[in-house]
């Protein structure tokens, strides 16, 4: 009669047991000490890479602070070049002005004579005048030859560049948009177009499609070589039948060029330069703060400090005058940090 297979006797069921749970304990303090390895390590990646971005940008820091003062520098040289010419005219002018206040006051006095005298005052006044001959001031150049640029400001701009396109829903009858609404020019008539208020009429301006109540906003446009062109920003609400200028307080805030020198809303006193081809409007709506750039050559065109912004605005466009060269709004690319190009 046959026996059933032996049973491992209890002892020897734990005993294997035993050493399963021995091996797993040292995988387990194997695997342990890897995870605590591997956290050191990267404790050590993270404060390796801190102390790279902390001296990177230290030394970023360093480099625009001696940027910044040999700019400061620059500038003010110019300004010992130029300002004592300037005050030197205009104390000569001064001087010339006192001059003719005496002799028109004597001349006065000597017009009260009697008739007998007048005749002999006559002669002398006459040779008076002659003898005065007014110089005018020296011609000075008023144009800054120091440019406020800052490297790497526009490129770190544009991580805030939206994706801009035109209303035409309020573009002024005599402007003409492409059809994937980046683009704007100056016709010579007028097209039929329904009227509306939010139609701009007589204003050659046209709005952007986006709307902006916060954050921060970054946009280029494609000027080229045109000579008259005006980029910025305006409140929702404003009166688009305007005809007069389109002031700031009117909620307009734009920059104006006009071929040879630049104008705004407020008052602007910006260097005449190579105009860009390119331009770079940045809006900063909680710090109050509207800028545009040359993105050219990334120097700052113009600055609007401490706006009192309320409410919706919208970017505003205008070709102000007739040219074969469009306005277009650069289209970022599909990559982050990658340039904006016009399409």
């Amino acid at each position: 009669m046959s026996h059933g297979p032996a049973w491992p006797l209890p002892q020897a069921k734990l005993e294997k047991s035993l050493e399963h749970l021995r091996k797993q304990m040292q995988d387990a303090l194997l695997f342990q000490a890897q995870a605590d390895e591997t956290c050191v390590l990267w404790q050590k990646m993270v404060e390796s890479q801190r102390q790279n971005v902390l001296g990177e940008f230290e030394r970023l820091r360093r480099l625009l602070a001696e940027e910044e003062q040999q700019l400061l520098q620059r500038l003010e040289e110019e300004e010992l070049e130029v300002l004592p010419r300037l005050r030197e005219g205009a104390a000569r002018l001064g001087q010339q002005t006192a001059h003719l206040a005496e002799l028109i006051a004597e001349l006065e006095g000597r017009c009260q004579l009697p008739a007998l005298g007048l005749l002999q005052v006559s002669w002398m006044g006459s040779n008076l005048v002659q003898d005065v001959k007014l110089q005018p001031p020296e011609v000075v150049p008023m144009e800054l030859r120091t440019v406020c640029r800052v490297p790497g400001l526009v490129e770190t701009l544009r991580r805030f560049r939206g994706d801009v396109t035109l209303d035409p829903d309020t573009a002024n009858p005599e402007l003409i948009l492409s059809e994937d609404r980046r683009s704007v020019q100056r016709g010579d008539l007028r097209q039929a177009l329904p009227d509306s208020p939010e139609r701009f009429d007589p204003g050659p301006c046209v709005l952007g499609q986006e709307r902006f109540t916060s954050g921060r906003h970054y946009w280029e446009v494609e000027v080229g070589d045109r000579t008259s062109w005006a980029l910025g920003v305006c409140r929702e609400n404003v009166n688009r039948k305007e005809k007069g200028e389109l002031s700031a307080g009117n909620g307009f805030w734009i920059l104006v060029f006009l071929g040879s020198y630049y104008n705004s809303s407020e008052r602007a006193l910006a260097p005449l330069r190579d105009p860009p081809r390119r331009v770079g409007i940045f809006l900063d709506y909680e710090a109050r703060h509207l800028s545009f750039y040359s993105a050219t050559d990334g120097s700052l065109l113009f600055i609007f400090p401490e706006i009192p912004f309320s409410g919706t605005l919208r970017p505003l466009f205008s070709p102000l005058s007739s040219s074969p060269t469009p306005m277009t709004i650069c289209r970022p690319k599909g990559g982050s940090g990658d340039t904006l190009a016009p399409q």
